[in-house]
């Protein structure tokens, strides 16, 4: 109990670090097709445990795209965490990325609860939950951490039947306008 406890302690923490911070981004080439299996390796035990299943869809042949790893891992984390807490029977969490003429779009699924059509506008509100334990803090910080990369996220939800999450990042400048 105390191990879990003090985990939680530091989430909270993190979070309130992370909403305090100065929204700068260290961008460099990133892999998404790495970056997204390699942070939902990191909830992988957790959906398991919650009976939720992990579907994927990558796009082939993504360029690396300039963002920040760390920083999207975490807006990533918070949308996967979210999802399986969402659907504590279990379900579906589904990741899509690919690259379009905005440039790439990820979307994160879940088949959960959905958000009722009253609190979907204040979901992004720093210190706003509709759970018993949350800090209100995850989804302020994925739209910070978005936003920072010049982004946008968008949201989806039927209640019953799940909801989506749609980053768009900015396109990569090609090659000869880089400095």
């Amino acid at each position: 109990v105390m191990s879990a406890e003090v985990e939680r302690l530091n989430r909270v923490i993190s979070e309130l670090l992370e909403i305090a911070r100065p929204s700068d981004i260290k961008p460099k080439a990133t892999d998404v097709s790495f970056l997204l299996a390699s942070s939902l390796r990191l909830v992988q035990q957790e959906a398991e445990t919650a009976g939720v299943r992990l579907k994927t869809d990558i796009s082939e042949g993504l360029p690396p795209f300039a963002l920040d790893p760390d920083r999207l891992t975490q807006a990533l984390l918070n949308l996967y965490i979210n999802a399986i807490q969402a659907m504590p029977t279990g379900g579906q969490l589904a990741v899509s990325a690919v690259e379009n003429a905005a440039g790439l779009e990820i979307t994160v699924s879940d088949s959960g609860a959905g958000i009722r059509p009253e609190e979907v506008g204040k979901i992004f509100d720093p210190y706003y939950t509709t759970k018993n334990t949350g800090t209100g803090l995850g989804l302020a910080v994925v739209q910070k951490v978005v936003e920072a990369h010049g982004g946008a996220i968008q949201v989806r939800s039927e209640p019953g039947r799940g909801t989506s999450f749609t980053i768009t990042l900015p396109g990569n400048e090609p090659e000869e306008k880089r400095p």
